[in-house]
């Protein structure tokens, strides 16, 4: 085949999938219950985006739609507490487990990549039945994760290689997009 045909097939390929990745993160978000909230119009903005864009992204979405675990996104102000993003169990009520993930105002792939990295936070919430507090979060990041001591946070600030690598995959996925970031 020559050079043509490739782009010209690469091309019709790219029409065709790129509704079809639409409508499977509109799939994600709008189920009877929506694993991930947020007032912050530009954050849902950002997730919008990054499911587009990001396997890794969808992949962890999908994964809370199937648990009992809620997000809700929210943008920390300019006079919080500098860091990228941090995760927060807030209760149990209902047979739901809810948490808050803070982050940092940033660049949108940065900002993506760190909303990926909390997703995966969440997810292995979602995958401990467990953990129903902060208490037994804690217990369960002393096992599972390290202490971050670069963390710019009061408190004891946990993490996890699985969230960091789900961090970084994300942003390889989004810079790979010609032109978007």
């Amino acid at each position: 085949m020559t050079l043509r045909v490739h782009v010209l097939t690469l091309t019709v390929l790219m029409l065709l999938a790129t509704p079809l990745l639409s409508m499977a993160a509109e799939s994600i978000l709008d189920g009877p219950r929506r694993p991930i909230r947020s007032t912050d119009r530009r954050l849902r903005m950002l997730l919008d985006d990054g499911l587009r864009s990001s396997p890794t992204l969808r992949a962890l979405v999908a994964r809370l739609s199937a648990s009992d675990v809620v997000v809700y996104l929210r943008c920390d102000g300019p006079t919080e507490p500098v860091a990228g993003g941090r995760l927060t169990f807030v209760s149990s009520a209902g047979g739901l487990r809810y948490v808050v993930v803070r982050m940092a105002r940033l660049s949108r792939a940065q900002q993506i990549a760190i909303m990926a990295h909390e997703l995966q936070h969440a997810v292995e919430i979602a995958d401990t039945p467990a953990i129903v507090d902060g208490e037994s979060l804690a217990r369960e990041y002393h096992r599972i994760g390290y202490v971050n001591a670069a963390s710019a946070l009061p408190g004891i600030a946990f993490d996890t290689q699985a969230a960091v690598r789900a961090g970084e995959q994300v942003l390889r996925e989004l810079l790979l997009e010609i032109g978007s970031y």
